[in-house]
C-alpha cells in the first residue's frame, strides 16, 4: 500500500511541475516547430552560465527581451527550449537596429560562427516563401550573398560577425537566440 501511495504521489508531483502557473497565458507553438524526433529526449533547460539575457529597444519606445543560448541544437530543439523554458520563441528580426544589436550579442557570447533565429524558407521551382515562426510579418532581411537557398525548406541562421543570414538545414546544431 505504501508503494502505491509513494508512485501516486511522485505522478502527481510530476504532472503538476508541468503545468503553467496560475494566470500564466498559454502560448500557441506552431506544430511544425513544437515535434521533436520520436525518442530524443527535451533537452535540460540553459543554466545561467550557458545563456546570457538582454533587453533591447525597439520601435515606438518599447523593448524586447532576449537571450543567447550557447547550447548547440537543432532547430526544433532550439524552438522547443525557448518555448519551454523562457515561454518564447526563436527570435524574429524586424529591422537593422534589432539585428546589429542581436548579432553583437551573438558574437560577445558565444564562440560559433552562427545561431539560430526564428525564419523558415521554403523554395520550389524558384519561388520562395520565408516566415517566422511567431506568424509576424516577413518586413526586414539581412541575407548573405548567395542566401536564401531557392530548393526545399531550411531554417535561418544569423552569422554573429556581421550579422548576415544564411539558409542552413534545419537539423544542423547550433547555439541559438530566443525571444520572450
Amino acid at each position: 500500500m505504501k508503494l502505491f501511495l509513494v508512485l501516486a504521489l511522485a505522478l502527481l508531483g510530476a504532472v503538476s511541475a508541468r503545468q503553467l502557473p496560475e494566470g500564466a497565458p498559454e502560448q500557441e507553438v506552431p506544430a511544425e516547430q513544437a515535434e521533436e524526433e520520436p525518442g530524443e529526449p527535451e533537452p535540460p533547460c540553459p543554466t545561467e552560465s550557458e545563456s546570457f539575457r538582454v533587453i533591447v529597444p525597439g520601435q515606438g519606445g518599447c523593448f524586447s527581451r532576449f537571450v543567447v543560448v550557447n547550447n548547440c541544437q537543432t532547430f526544433s530543439s532550439a524552438q522547443n527550449v525557448c518555448v519551454r523554458c523562457y515561454r518564447g520563441r526563436l527570435a524574429s528580426i524586424h529591422g537593422s537596429v534589432i539585428n546589429q544589436h542581436l548579432s553583437r550579442m551573438a558574437r560577445a557570447r558565444t564562440n560559433r560562427s552562427q545561431v539560430w533565429i526564428g525564419g523558415i524558407t521554403s523554395g520550389r521551382n524558384w519561388c520562395l516563401r520565408s516566415h517566422w515562426v511567431d506568424h509576424s510579418s516577413w518586413n526586414y532581411s539581412n541575407w548573405a550573398r548567395g542566401n536564401p537557398c531557392r530548393t526545399g525548406q531550411t531554417c535561418v541562421a544569423m552569422c554573429p560577425a556581421g550579422g548576415q543570414w544564411r539558409s542552413v538545414g534545419c537539423g544542423a546544431s547550433m547555439p541559438f537566440i530566443c525571444e520572450y
